[in-house]
């Protein structure tokens, strides 16, 4: 295998050699260049902080634009600072690594029952964080709108009887969350840095918290996310040499496994361009990988397919400049 690694990097005729053996050979090749690939996902989007940073920064935004929340958590309980108890909520929405919205729903109930009458908002799944008085929860509501009484109803994602017909992920005290205090009424326009300390505490601990809950979906994802992406780069350059290389009259299948074994440099530009975060370096490994299956299938062509077939416009070349050296014997007769 190393020798084949060496060869696909810096010798793209060589590939050529590669091409008839069996696929489970390529297959296996494949798999180890795809967790050579996946590793650095992995590993920064676990250490990684600049998503909970992004959140906390954004987060604070949505809640400083939205109205006055009149609530607190004082000494681990979400408390109102209204006598007349009034159930609130802050709508969001986030874009997953540019593909995938979810909306989300930040609520305040002691109750955790009433919210439902109040939500003002489009029809469709929420992920709902819920503060109730005694603990924070994590639960998916769909909401539907009915005609009848004008109001809005909320219907679980999933209905479960022994929990109050809702489906809920994940439930923690403040306490389990290191959220003794947090002043969410205070004064967003003349203490804005204290009330984004108050939301960037918030944030941080129940990221924090649930992350490692989720890590085993964070790491499929990731894995799912890096995978689509290698095959699509290799789907895509496999059409464009089909395009521009009729000619050469080589089966999609032969191209496609040219291309798996020319995506070796495509992979380390592409763990560099991550390490190094110059995001270039992806698009050079891909003119890298496009330049190697074009050697590597003339070689293969010229090697073990009878050698490579001249355009149609050269041929039809060719066969007028027969019919003009036939067409000038003849005058000479």
């Amino acid at each position: 295998m190393y020798q084949r690694f060496k060869n696909c990097l810096l010798k793209p005729k060589n590939i050529a050699d590669y091409i008839k053996e069996p696929n489970k050979l390529t297959i296996i090749y494949t798999t180890i260049l795809l967790i050579v690939y996946v590793i650095p996902f992995v590993l920064i989007s676990l250490l990684s902080t600049s998503v909970e940073t992004s959140l906390s920064t954004k987060i604070s935004d949505e809640f400083i634009n939205s109205a006055q929340i009149n609530y607190n958590i004082e000494n681990g309980k979400l408390v109102s600072t209204n006598e007349v108890e009034v159930p609130q909520y802050v709508e969001s929405e986030y874009i997953v690594y540019n593909l995938y919205k979810v909306d989300v729903l930040y609520v305040f109930d002691t109750t955790g029952s009433s919210y439902q009458n109040i939500l003002n908002v489009e029809e469709g799944t929420y992920l709902v964080f819920l503060f109730t008085e005694n603990d924070f929860s994590i639960l998916a509501e769909k909401v539907k709108k009915e005609s009848t009484n004008g109001n809005v109803e909320v219907v679980s994602f999933k209905n479960t009887a022994s929990n109050n017909n809702r489906y809920t992920y994940l439930n923690y005290t403040y306490s389990e969350l290191g959220l003794n205090n947090i002043l969410l009424s205070s004064n967003k326009d003349n203490n804005t840095i204290n009330f984004k300390n108050d939301i960037a505490t918030l944030v941080s601990s129940i990221y924090n918290k649930i992350k490692m809950k989720l890590l085993p979906l964070i790491i499929i994802f990731v894995i799912m996310l890096a995978v689509g992406s290698y095959f699509f780069s290799v789907l895509f350059i496999t059409l464009i040499f089909k395009l521009l290389y009729r000619y050469l009259q080589v089966d999609f299948g032969i191209v496609f496994k040219t291309t798996i074994l020319s995506s070796t440099p495509y992979i380390i530009c592409s763990i560099l361009c991550i390490l190094t975060s110059i995001s270039f370096l992806e698009i050079v490994g891909e003119f890298i990988m496009i330049l190697y299956v074009t050697k590597a299938i003339t070689a293969y062509k010229i090697k073990y397919d009878g050698g490579i077939p001249l355009p149609k416009y050269m041929m039809n070349f060719m066969d007028e400049k027969k019919e003009e050296e036939k067409g000038s014997g003849d005058d000479e007769l």
